[in-house]
Order: structure tokens, then sequence, then C-alpha cells
């Protein structure tokens, strides 16, 4: 996780110097600064989104962790008043105290819950520019040898 937040951070930083130069070039010399294209700037943000989405995995999958161990607590403070409960016999005070065990480890399995940092909302991707196709991607068109096949199968 703190890889990918150190890869965020430079590109973040990136992208600044680069504004920044651009911006310090068109000072020093009136030629027309140069922008980036829709397509430039979606590679970009899709960039940012997958290093977002990778870092809200990682979130994800340490609070799943965290939520088993705080049911693995919770399960061995229930076999543990189950356990003693059977040991004491079964009269009416010691299922009292089975009772008030089960809810002292539901209490303090809900204040661990409770306790835990709320998950970040996922990222949203980024909204394809019009017209937009990722390099390397060619047409869907059928190809000819296809067509010569199509009709031999027909006739």
């Amino acid at each position: 996780m703190n890889k990918r937040q150190t890869i965020l951070v430079a590109i973040t930083s990136l992208m600044v110097s680069t504004v920044s130069l651009q911006a310090s070039s068109a000072e020093n010399n009136p030629s027309p600064a140069v922008t980036l294209s829709p397509y430039q700037l979606y590679e970009l943000e899709m960039i940012k989104f997958k290093i977002e989405m990778r870092i809200y995995q990682d979130a994800r999958i340490v609070r799943v962790q965290q939520l088993r161990s705080i049911s693995i607590t919770f399960n061995k403070a229930l076999r543990q008043a189950y356990k003693d409960y059977n040991l004491t016999g079964r009269s009416a005070s010691s299922k009292a105290a089975f009772a008030a065990a089960r809810a002292v480890a539901a209490a303090d399995r809900d204040k661990a819950v409770a306790d835990l940092e709320p998950l970040m909302d996922p990222p949203e991707p980024p909204a394809k520019p019009d017209g937009y196709m990722p390099k390397g991607n060619k047409s869907k068109a059928p190809s000819p040898k296809a067509e010569k096949r199509n009709k031999l199968l027909t006739s």
C-alpha cells in the first residue's frame, strides 16, 4: 500500500511539474502552450484510477482481515463461556452467567467493529472521451477469408 501511495505521489508531482514547466516556458516564449488531448488526459486519469483502485482493494483486504480477527475472538469467547457453563452444571445461576458472558462477548465484538475505520468509497473510473479506442485495438471488421469461408459454407 505504501509503494502504491508513493507511485501516486510521484505521478501527481510529475503532472504538477509538467504544468509548471509549461507555464514558465509560456512566460519566456510567446509560443502557444502544449495542451494534452482528451485521449492523453483519459490515459493519465486511467493510470491514476488504477492506482487508487489498488489502494482501495488493499484497504478492503485489511478491513476483511480485521473483521475476521474480531470474529475469531468473539467465537473463542463464546466457546469459553459454553465450556464454563458445561463445567459448572446447568443450574439457573450458571445459565445467567452464560447469558451474561454471551452479552459481554457480543458487546465487545460490536465495539471492536464500531472502532474500525470506515472503508473509503471505491474510486470512479474516468469517463471515456467520444470516439476513444485504446492503443493496439484494431477494428472488428470481418476478414476477407471469413467471407470466403461463409460463402463456401452456405453454398
